[in-house]
């Protein structure tokens, strides 16, 4: 039996260990390219998020967890996660949604494609789990770098940057451009940081203490306040979404599921607001859609 065929629901990949996610990987690109060449479908968008959709269900506890998806024609993973594997009819009368469908299943709330809706959506549902006391629960929201461009998510984030206590994880699945990687040990570590309150503990101390110092203390501060920005815009390119308030990680390969369930796990420790940046191949894995 293949890993795939034992994957009847989001619980099984959580049982998986690290080999045989990479190979329930290759499984679904096989799955995908024969299914979808079959039908028809957006093969190269779902290609380039395998490994992306497999952290967020090792990660999160769908539906438990909330996820939307933006373009929602890159859901065709998360359905096959979620136990629904029959393409032979998709996009078609009585068969599967080539988008997200709440008739299909729970682990689809929202029903959306490229209208660059779901960080309004994942806001309002956050907003929710807080006004109903469900503290424990997250929202995912997995939005392209082209369904960013649209006002309604700089809206939305600019309404998500006001909601500090919110638990919302933000991948931006950027597959249009790529940045220089930071890559190893330090660049984990300097994540695991970034994104624990005992590190914003740390730093409100730090400007506390130098500030009470006099002009010699602020000055310090300054100075040091300023080479941290300066490295960390060096090293990533967060200084936009940090600016509006919300926390940054990456840039992740958002082809390698170790370092995207790295990033994840620490962005849902975090308990506020956080963007994941991952970056992607659109049509991974396929040369036919590569090119």
């Amino acid at each position: 039996m293949s890993v795939l065929e034992r994957v009847r629901r989001p619980a099984d990949v959580r049982r998986l260990t690290s080999a045989e996610v990479e190979t329930l990987a290759g499984e679904i690109r096989e799955f995908l390219v024969a299914a979808v060449s079959r039908t028809g479908g957006h093969l190269g968008p779902n290609l380039g998020v395998v490994e992306l959709t497999l952290a967020v269900h090792r990660v999160f506890d769908s539906p438990r967890d909330r996820l939307v998806f933006d373009t929602g024609h890159q859901t065709y993973v998360h359905k096959i996660l979620t136990g629904r594997r029959d393409f032979s009819a998709l996009r078609q009368r009585g068969g599967l949604s080539g988008y997200p469908s709440r008739t299909e299943s729970d682990h689809d709330i929202v029903e959306n494609s490229h209208a660059s809706t779901a960080l309004s959506w994942a806001d309002g549902i956050a907003k929710a789990h807080q006004l109903q006391g469900l503290g424990d629960r997250h929202v995912v929201a997995v939005i392209g770098d082209g369904a960013l461009t649209g006002g309604m998510a700089w809206e939305a984030l600019n309404n998500i940057a006001d909601g500090q206590d919110r638990r919302l994880i933000i991948i931006v699945n950027d597959n249009g451009r790529s940045y220089a990687p930071t890559i190893g040990g330090l660049a984990h570590h300097m994540d695991a940081l970034r994104t624990t309150r005992s590190y914003e503990r740390v730093l409100d101390w730090g400007k506390r203490t130098l500030q009470r110092s006099g002009r010699p203390g602020r000055m310090t501060y300054d100075a040091l306040h300023g080479l941290k920005k300066g490295v960390k815009d060096v090293v990533a390119p967060q200084g936009l979404f940090e600016d509006l308030g919300i926390k940054y990680i990456g840039p992740v390969d958002g082809h390698d599921t170790t370092a995207m369930e790295f990033a994840l796990t620490r962005a849902k420790a975090f308990g506020g607001p956080v963007i994941v940046h991952a970056i992607t191949e659109k049509g991974r894995g396929y040369v036919p859609a590569e090119s």
